[in-house]
């Protein structure tokens, strides 16, 4: 899925020739601000361009003198140890001659202009690339450490995270995209503006949408990219394949493994319960059961005996404490609980 890494050395080399189009420019120029490294190897680039222009404009200097030598030799222009007579009489022969050379010599005098201007253009760049990194938006970055945390982005769209996410985003969205970047789990509202969509990037991964609202899961408990859509459209595809964009509709849920985006129904009723702190088990097994209540409570909640997963419960939570919730599963399942803090362990006879 990765970018040949020969696309791009190829493309600097056409930007620096004059041959890039105006689209191949607008992809460099983004490939360039994504990655330190990109932005060096664009500098090193340079820095070798430039260098060798400087040398073919010495090089084209040095025609002047070669013309004058060649002059001499051909014998259009006398050397200047002859008599004052001489040139004299050779005066018009001499200019009429030297009329007949003379578009060779504009164009050498042109040639060395054109070189010495793209120089002068290579070495503005520097200054230009340095204008517009120190002109660049500040990027903020909002981490949630310690809990989930809400934020309102520049654009007005609406954010929460959950606890580990961490989003960047510049303070104000200027150009034609609002763009920013998410690790982790998050529930988006974005504010609706069709001229301008909202993309999220994560790891070669992006999404797009003009004004909706869903669920992103950057790292899911399977090690699986997860998007559920709750209203709107979304636009899902990678960095490097736009044109294979799939289209999810409300309701619908995306998983994202190896190459492969796959969307379905969703199915699971919990997926924003570590927002809302509701929840419903509707004949859910008991491992599936621990899973969500690990998820919505940050606690690490085990089955002692993987038998026990044959236990279902049927029960709905509303901004339950974790205790008050074991204890109704300690009751309804007949299994036991410990609490040592660090990790809550279910164990029991199992059901059959």
């Amino acid at each position: 899925m990765e970018q040949d890494p020969t696309y791009f050395e190829e493309l600097i080399a056409r930007y620096f020739s004059g041959e890039a189009m105006p689209a191949e420019i607008t992809e460099l120029t983004a490939w360039v601000e994504e990655d330190p490294e990109h932005k060096t190897v664009f500098m090193e680039s340079q820095y070798a361009w430039m260098s060798s222009e400087q040398i073919r404009v010495a090089e084209a200097a040095n025609i002047d003198l070669e013309w004058e030598e060649f002059q001499k030799r051909a014998g259009i222009v006398k050397d200047h140890d002859e008599s004052d007579d001489r040139f004299a009489s050779d005066d018009r022969d001499g200019r009429d001659k030297n009329l007949a050379f003379s578009p060779f010599h504009h164009f050498a005098i042109s040639s060395i202009l054109m070189r010495a201007a793209a120089v002068l253009l290579i070495l503005a760049l520097p200054s230009f690339l340095l204008f517009r990194y120190l002109n660049k938006p500040v990027i903020k970055e909002l981490a949630a450490n310690t809990g989930r945390m809400e934020a309102l982005l520049p654009d007005g769209s609406k954010v929460i995270l959950n606890t580990g996410a961490v989003i960047k985003y510049p303070e104000t969205f200027n150009g034609k995209k609002r763009a920013v970047s998410l690790e982790g789990e998050a529930y988006f509202d974005v504010a609706h503006n069709a001229s301008k969509p909202f993309i999220i990037a994560t790891d070669g991964i992006r999404v797009e949408v003009r004004g909706t609202s869903f669920y992103i899961n950057t790292r899911s408990m399977s090690g699986d990219f997860e998007l559920v859509l709750t209203t709107g459209k979304v636009e899902l595809y990678f960095e490097n394949q736009p044109g294979g964009a799939r289209v999810l509709k409300p309701g619908e849920r995306a998983v994202i493994h190896g190459d492969q985006i796959i969307i379905n129904a969703n199915q699971d009723a919990n997926y924003m319960a570590w927002k809302t702190h509701r929840i419903a088990f509707n004949n859910d097994p008991l491992n599936s059961v621990a899973a969500t209540l690990s998820k919505v409570y940050q606690a690490d909640i085990r089955l002692s005996d993987p038998a026990l997963a044959q236990c279902r419960l049927t029960a709905t939570f509303d901004n339950q404490s974790l205790e008050s919730v074991l204890n109704v599963i300690k009751a309804t399942l007949d299994v036991n609980i410990r609490d040592s803090g660090s990790l809550v362990e279910i164990s029991g006879k199992g059901c059959r």
